[in-house]
């Protein structure tokens, strides 16, 4: 006996709910860049919030609290660059003054070890060569980032200057305990990547002083300045403390090419401690986030998104943290009254 074929029924609602998820899901993928800017507004509300509440409180305009607070931060950059980049240009000018000299070292170094020279060579020729070809692609890119950090900066203002009238408009959507818990929700976002940015900062001590004493014990010439390199650029995720190296080998090859070998292997150690040490312990400190957890969402930020991608997958973890314990108090929970 034959049986009858499966009949399987698809309501018209549940087409419809389906549609609406891929629209959805298309939208997003198209306001893509628009989230990134509004979550990396949100990170810059969360540390420049209290700094600006409590001038606030001091009866200065929020308008002009927040200018005061960016000036400061001004300051503190200008006062920075300005201890990293003269001895930087002092020491590239001497660098490339004796380039000959230090090719002439180089040269007997690689004939010494039998390293392939020709191979070398050629491989820095074509760098320099894809360098050339793509300036204009780089000058375009290193413009477009200068309009979008002024446009960041804009439009994280406009949040900071709003803030409290955006927690009012998104409670008043909601009543009772329920108005309640989206106010604590807010507040405990805002206070973990706070915590975040923070610890951000411990790391680029650690990182930035770890590299000062590795080059003063090597006897590097401008060790302090370099290290403050190391340490700024610790924010950017995988290919910060690359780029923090070359400076630091180029100023040791001015001396010889053991010695930026040496720094090489310095910044290696460091990098390596910073991985798989210093950042999982800092950011379970900080955030409360287990070490494994930031270094998969690390990997899986760096996969997905590059380095911009690594630099928020430790906030966005924090959040979905956060948002997960919220969804899972029970709902008649006593809320701390602000």
């Amino acid at each position: 006996m034959a049986q009858e074929p499966i009949r399987v029924e698809i309501s018209y609602k549940t087409m419809l709910f389906a549609v609406g998820i891929i629209a959805a899901v298309w939208f997003l993928i198209q306001i893509k860049a628009v989230i990134i800017l509004l979550f990396v507004s949100f990170i810059l509300l969360s540390a420049l919030h209290s700094p600006v509440d409590f001038l606030e409180k001091k009866k200065i305009p929020r308008a002009l609290a927040i200018l005061i607070i960016y000036l400061l931060i001004l300051g503190a950059l200008t006062g920075i660059f300005s201890l990293i980049v003269p001895p930087l240009v002092a020491q590239t000018k001497s660098l490339f003054d004796n380039l000959p000299a230090i090719l002439e070292s180089i040269n007997k170094f690689i004939s010494f070890y039998k390293i392939p020279a020709q191979d070398i060579v050629s491989r820095l020729a074509s760098e320099f060569g894809f360098f050339g070809t793509n300036f204009f692609k780089i000058t375009a890119g290193f413009l477009s980032s200068i309009l979008g950090v002024i446009t960041l900066t804009v439009f994280t203002f406009y949040l900071l200057l709003g803030w409290p009238r955006i927690v009012d408009l998104l409670t008043s959507f909601f009543s009772g305990k329920q108005a309640q818990r989206i106010n604590q929700l807010l507040n405990d976002a805002e206070a973990g990547i706070g915590a975040w940015v923070r610890g951000e900062l411990v790391l680029m001590f650690i990182v930035g002083l770890l590299s000062y004493i590795g080059l003063f014990l090597l006897g590097i010439p401008y060790a302090l300045s370099l290290a403050v390199v190391a340490g700024l650029l610790e924010i950017v995720p995988i290919i910060g403390p690359i780029i923090s190296a070359i400076p630091a080998i180029l100023v040791a090859l001015f001396i010889s090419p053991i010695l930026a070998l040496a720094v090489a292997a310095l910044f290696f150690v460091v990098q390596q401690l910073e991985n798989h040490l210093i950042v999982p312990n800092v950011m379970r400190r900080a955030v409360g986030v287990n070490p494994l957890i930031t270094i998969l969402a690390l990997m899986i930020g760096a996969k997905l998104g590059g380095i911009l991608g690594a630099f928020l997958a430790i906030p966005l973890v924090v959040l979905l943290k956060i948002i997960g314990q919220d969804l899972l108090k029970p709902v008649g929970e006593d809320i701390p009254e602000d």
